[in-house]
């Protein structure tokens, strides 16, 4: 910029002129740049103070101050064109709403003022106000041979999501495919309960004495039905096994005694009724079901939330993804189909509700990954196993259950022929008496093809107790060999 110390108006138009000679004529100079519109103007100019020019004109005394610059003159106009871009931009974000897809997708508020610059000054100020939305999921099991067409009567779907209006410092809410994280843990969190549980025995102490003792457990629960009389409840079977005492806690901080109407152990799954009677005198005045949605649409990397009661202090959320839709687990000697997550799973997640971003419950917790090795890797029952089997167990209790005293897992797991890999055979079960050994990979059961350990559970859970069943297996990675067994009931 030029700068000129005095200047007299009445020699104007001699002052312009020969500033104009002195910069084309100098011979020594300054390089310096202006950009005006993405242009790049170079210039070399001898800089003259505003009292030497004078003196060399007249030699008179300049009386008025002020600063003559071409290059502020440029930055002038640049700012005021920046200032009419900077109104649009604003307009347009009026118009505009920030995308979102659900959990897992930060959400971000956004709040920009315009101001328009003033002379001299250049430049335009913005402020930005950026809030993250953090969000969460949870772990399962298996639940295989009961009819699913009964389990409708109490699994409803809810109507789609919502459009909520914003102002244009307000984030989207909702969204037509989706709901909000919070908006999620919202609606699905009262259905969810605390479980508490208390075991009692007695126990050998140095071979010679015994000892009572007292055990105390945690873990969550799912309301998923409700009637006149009672609440109904499904939790895991690992949860409540054993216990002598179980308690739910309702609204934070309302606890009332439950009961066991039935279990599965071999899909790790339980259900639990809670009468009205207790829940009023409680100060229980309403419950909420859960929907439970359809576990065969999830995708793999679909966002999800977990909540429940994390390390038995009370209901928490949170986050993560599917991270594979069919693993293989063994649970207490049982081998459970599930869903993974990357969601984290602590002690006493166990039986809470592994949600979807339009708030349907869609797996139950179940495992983790206890390892320093990994992280990130928990493990849930899907809903399309839980629904069937917690109806039937409200209906009926617990039922006789087909065993035949497996561990397995998919053969494809270890790059082996296609069908139910035997991890470990039970002492004095079904399968020991008919021979089966580690190892062994069932291919046929009952006439049935046997896939993986999914379809061989389902084979043997519509087998009739007390009816031998032919077997073919695969024994050495070659040989194919004939084998028949005795199934049993695993509650007698």
């Amino acid at each position: 910029m030029y700068e000129y110390d005095e200047y007299n108006p009445k020699k104007k138009d001699e002052y312009e002129e020969t500033e104009q000679e002195s910069i084309a004529n100098s011979a020594d100079g300054m390089e310096g740049e202006s950009h005006v519109d993405g242009e790049s103007i170079e210039m070399e100019a001898e800089v003259i103070s505003g009292e030497e020019y004078a003196e060399e004109i007249s030699g008179e005394e300049f009386s008025e101050k002020e600063d003559f610059s071409e290059q502020e003159s440029v930055s002038e106009a640049a700012t005021e064109e920046g200032a009419e871009k900077a109104e649009a931009f604003a307009e347009a974000s009026e118009e505009s709403e920030p995308e979102y897809t659900g959990p897992c997708v930060r959400e971000y508020h956004y709040e920009e003022k315009v101001k328009k610059p003033k002379r001299k000054q250049g430049g335009n100020g913005w402020k930005k106000f950026i809030a993250a939305c953090l969000v969460c999921s949870i772990a399962g099991g298996s639940a295989i041979g009961v009819s699913y067409s009964a389990a409708q009567s109490h699994f409803g779907k809810e109507a789609g999501a919502k459009t909520a209006s914003t102002s244009n410092t307000e984030s989207v809410s909702y969204l037509t495919n989706g709901l909000s994280t919070v908006d999620i843990v919202k609606k699905v969190k009262p259905s969810v309960v605390s479980v508490s549980t208390t075991t009692t025995g007695v126990t050998q102490y140095m071979g010679h004495f015994t000892v009572p003792y007292e055990a105390e457990g945690a873990g969550s629960g799912v309301i998923f039905y409700s009637d006149d009389d009672k609440i109904a409840i499904a939790t895991n079977n690992h949860v409540i096994e054993g216990a002598n005492s179980i308690y739910v806690t309702l609204d934070g901080d309302k606890s009332v005694p439950a009961k066991v109407v039935g279990t599965k152990s071999e899909s790790d799954l339980a259900v639990l009724s809670v009468s009205w009677s207790d829940l009023k005198k409680a100060g229980v005045e309403k419950v909420t079901t859960a929907t439970f949605g359809d576990s065969d649409d999830l995708e793999v990397g679909e966002c999800v939330i977990a909540i429940g009661n994390a390390m038995g202090m009370g209901l928490s959320a949170t986050d993560g993804i599917v991270s594979m839709k069919e693993q293989t687990i063994n649970v207490d000697g049982n081998s459970l189909t599930v869903l993974q997550t990357s969601a984290a799973i602590n002690s006493g997640n166990s039986g809470g509700a592994l949600v979807n971003s339009k708030g349907e419950v869609i797996g139950i917790n179940t495992a983790k990954y206890n390892s320093s090795m990994a992280e990130g890797m928990g493990y849930a029952i899907p809903s399309n196993q839980i629904k069937p089997t917690v109806e039937s167990l409200l209906e009926t209790g617990t039922q006789p259950q087909p065993y035949i005293g497996i561990t397995g897992t998919n053969a494809s797991l270890y790059n082996l022929e296609v069908g139910a890999l035997v991890l470990e055979v039970k002492n004095n079960s079904p399968a020991a008496a008919a021979g089966l050994q580690s190892g062994d990979i069932i291919t046929q059961f009952n006439g049935k093809t046997i896939k993986d350990m999914d379809s061989l559970l389902k084979a043997m859970d519509s087998s009739d107790i007390g009816k031998k069943v032919d077997l073919t297996v695969v024994r050495d990675n070659k040989d194919k060999i004939k084998l028949q067994l005795t199934v049993a009931d695993k509650n007698s």
